[in-house]
């Protein structure tokens, strides 16, 4: 009697927390980033939360933003059949520009501080393909992941050319700045991740992927930098040696795509095994996974700056916005 008393106890509880876990986050709309449902490529929220970004594939690729509140669409900017996919968009941290990168290396600049974006420029990087845009925290600069092994860097808003780094071995496929502005992270498809001082200089190399890297992030309080690759991995290294912190394991596919909490508690990861996952960053436990069924890969996910949504961009065009409770568990 007693041990069918348990086995009631046990199964009770995994209910709950199969529970728990279903209801943690949950699905505020779903919007289609391209006409023709093309795929998600990148998302990004402004700095304030309140608008959401998307870039897709092609022919012809958009870029949209959405309204957080509502999900009515506020702009959708059709690139011209000239150009293919958007593989990248970013807004600045003050909000008064969106930067996109397109796959054949053109950079679009629109100038965002009217009604609705206004293009200002379009940059040719010189290089075959481009995938990656990051903007300085204080404005000035566009970092670009470029073919050819090349990490660009132009001035905003003139567009000329700061620096051009020869920074890895072929494709450098995903770029970020440290909230503070001292330092760049690249990483390529020689499935290396390297850490850059902000004048190019090369400060570490981090080797342990055995796949193309698809995402780099750099913690809020700027200690440790956050990598994902095909090799269905997550790695979290310290900045200030270049040294491997751990590894994150969990999901059955590449990971495509990671962001952070932003009080730096959290990781979000979207993967080609159809499912996002967020983490404990300190301990790599798994906290919670959700997906949309059917949904194909996860191409790109965001956090949003107050921590209460998550925008998730997925191969069959959709970009979707979750709740996710502050209160979610860190299991700390």
């Amino acid at each position: 009697m007693k041990s069918q008393i348990i086995k009631i106890v046990t199964i009770i509880n995994l209910a709950f927390l199969s529970f728990d876990i279903c209801i943690a986050q949950t699905i505020d709309w779903s919007m289609k980033g391209n006409p023709h449902d093309l795929q998600v490529n990148g998302v990004a929220f402004r700095a304030d939360g309140k608008k959401v970004l998307s870039g897709t594939n092609c022919h012809p690729a958009s870029i949209r933003m959405f309204d957080v509140a509502s999900s009515n669409l506020e702009w959708d900017y059709v690139v011209g059949m000239a150009y293919l996919c958007i593989m990248g968009v970013t807004f600045s941290s003050n909000s008064n520009y969106i930067a996109a990168i397109e796959e054949f290396g053109n950079i679009f600049i629109f100038d965002n501080t009217g009604v609705n974006p206004v293009i200002i420029d379009t940059i040719k990087t010189g290089t075959s393909y481009g995938f990656s845009t990051a903007i300085s925290p204080n404005n000035d600069k566009l970092a670009v992941g470029c073919s050819n092994g090349k990490l660009k860097i132009y001035n905003i808003p003139s567009g000329t050319l700061s620096n051009d780094i020869n920074a890895h071995l072929s494709w450098v496929t995903t770029v970020a700045y440290s909230s503070d502005g001292t330092k760049i992270v690249t990483g390529g498809n020689d499935d290396k991740v390297k850490i850059w001082n902000i004048n190019g200089t090369l400060l570490f190399t981090c080797s342990g992927h055995t796949g193309d890297i698809t995402s780099v992030k750099v913690s809020p309080d700027n200690n440790f930098v956050i990598s994902s690759a095909k090799d269905d991995k997550i790695k979290v290294w310290n900045i200030g040696t270049g040294n491997l912190v751990r590894t994150i394991s969990g999901h059955t596919n590449d990971v495509n795509c990671i962001d952070i909490s932003p009080d730096g508690s959290k990781i979000v990861s979207a993967s080609s095994d159809s499912t996002c996952k967020i983490w404990n960053f300190k301990t790599g436990s798994l906290i919670t996974t959700f997906s949309v069924a059917d949904s194909g890969a996860v191409n790109s996910v965001a956090w949003s700056p107050n921590g209460n949504k998550i925008v998730t961009g997925n191969s069959l065009s959709d970009v979707v916005l979750w709740n996710i409770p502050l209160t979610l568990d860190v299991n700390e």
